[in-house]
């Protein structure tokens, strides 16, 4: 209202100062309430947001990031027109973990959530010590990304894997689909032949069609490509011609990866064609590493359930245009519990009150900085994942892809602590002998090949003081009784 009296009183000075005659009077006043607008302070649109999440999908299973047997044309599209992440971290090895902490910007200890189902996997004579019993739920009481951007006046819609207990409507999401509700129960296909992806992209777009005015949220989660590896004929066809290109050589899983591309072109057209791109963040990602058995995330070692970086490292793309240069590349690492801060700084949100968030805004990257005040990221893994019958050449054993381990990078260095080894083999004491701790140097040995944990010991003493801080901080409960079942085969 003030700003409307004060444009009235200087479009009326003006006039009486010129002496105009009574029409001109009337069609000045006019003209000058009808562009009132520009007199009034403007306020900033808030963005949309679209996170596609895939599931299984190893860091270099795309062309931006070097393959060459998968094709990934709109994908490629996207990491071009934004900025590409070279050391983006997943929260962990496998998948429920990972999308706990993203949903809820929180490390695994807070919330509870390990690993996919119980921690005890693998058989109990193999397992030297009892883990951390596991939650399936986040709990309801944990404020998600969905509900902080649901209070800020978003739309909301979850659609595809969800798996972190309860229900998406119970955490702030407007829309939801998933794979059983849908009509999809034994796999990929349901029993008209109709594709999961295609499924959900066909969701996906009708709901941005249907929040075209914005703000909205879409958190779409393919279970592409995880297991069972199925595709659609005409593609697998197309790709058992191709030539292969190292451990990239399997044509069901390629087609797999191909028409999840398809899906993230058609969501990239819906917003071009409906003039809303350039107000909208797109962030490509991964959960985890790709599943061992049919691909490899070369030059990384590992893969999906473990804790090297073949299992947490991840392609990762974030298009803004009205923000983001096109065409950059960041080197800063970054984590999965990031997107939470981010987003509600993206969208001028307030952060619910009392609510822990573990990441921080990544923004500054986005707009061109080349760090965030942060030295170090953490895992915790209480847990066992059984060995693969595949795809286990890069794990720690044959028995299992992990045992009971927490991780830290901090600047270039990552130290793996082994928690069978430090329980149970002298710990501390014995650090020389009993291989509880790996030391890589991340800038020189990417592939982690190199263990320096008992030649450069004073950079690992550091790495395992800091560890315990965090582990101590957190309240991160510890494995370490040991299991009567196990037996020693030595």
């Amino acid at each position: 209202m003030e700003n409307l009296k004060e444009c009235y009183w200087i479009i009326k000075r003006h006039i009486y100062c010129k002496k105009l005659n009574y029409f001109i009077i009337v069609l000045v006043m006019t003209l000058g309430i009808m562009s009132l607008g520009s007199c009034k302070k403007q306020v900033p649109q808030k963005p949309n947001f679209v996170f596609i999440f895939i599931d299984d999908l190893g860091y270099s299973d795309v062309g931006y990031m070097g393959a060459k047997y998968y094709q990934t044309p709109n994908i490629d599209k996207l990491a071009s027109e934004g900025m590409i992440f070279t050391q983006a971290y997943a929260n962990a090895a496998n998948c429920a973990p990972t999308r706990a902490s993203l949903l809820t910007g929180q490390y695994s200890p807070r919330h509870g959530v390990y690993t996919v189902g119980r921690s005890d996997r693998g058989q109990s004579k193999d397992r030297r010590i009892i883990p951390v019993e596991n939650s399936r739920t986040v709990a309801l009481d944990n404020i998600t990304i969905g509900e902080a951007l649901k209070a800020a006046g978003y739309k909301t819609a979850a659609i595809g894997k969800w798996n972190i207990g309860n229900s998406p409507d119970k955490q702030g999401f407007d829309v939801s689909f998933s794979s059983d509700s849908l009509g999809f129960r034994n796999g990929h296909f349901d029993e008209n032949g109709e594709y999961l992806a295609d499924r959900l992209t066909d969701e996906a777009i009708k709901f941005i069609n249907d929040n075209s005015d914005g703000p909205f949220f879409l958190y779409l989660s393919h279970y592409s490509v995880h297991t069972p590896i199925e595709a659609k004929e005409e593609l697998i066809k197309k790709y058992q011609t191709a030539e292969p290109d190292g451990c990239h050589n399997n044509p069901v899983y390629a087609a797999m990866i191909e028409n999840v591309d398809e899906s993230v072109g058609r969501v990239l057209n819906t917003l071009d064609d409906l003039g809303i791109a350039d107000n909208t963040v797109v962030v490509f990602f991964s959960d985890n590493g790709g599943y061992g058995p049919v691909t490899c995330m070369d030059p990384l070692r590992g893969a999906k359930g473990m804790y090297y970086e073949g299992g947490i490292r991840e392609p990762m793309a974030v298009k803004w245009p009205v923000r983001v240069k096109a065409g950059t590349v960041c080197e800063s690492p970054v984590i999965g519990l990031d997107f939470f801060p981010t987003f509600m700084d993206m969208a001028g949100a307030t952060i619910p009150e009392n609510k822990i968030l573990d990441g921080m805004s990544i923004l500054p990257l986005l707009l061109g900085e080349k760090s965030v005040d942060r030295d170090k990221l953490f895992w915790h893994f209480p847990a066992y994942l059984q060995k693969y019958k595949g795809g286990m050449e890069d794990a720690r054993d044959t028995l299992f892809r992990t045992r009971p381990v927490s991780v830290i990078r901090k600047g270039d260095w990552k130290l793996l602590l082994f928690y069978e080894e430090w329980m149970l083999d002298g710990g501390e004491k014995s650090i020389a002998t009993n291989n509880a701790v790996e030391l890589y140097n991340l800038a020189a040995d990417i592939g982690e090949t190199n263990n320096l944990a008992t030649s450069d010991t004073i950079r690992r003493n550091e790495l395992l003081s800091d560890l315990f801080k965090w582990l101590k901080d957190i309240n991160a409960p510890l494995p370490g009784e040991e299991n009567p079942d196990y037996i020693d085969k030595k």
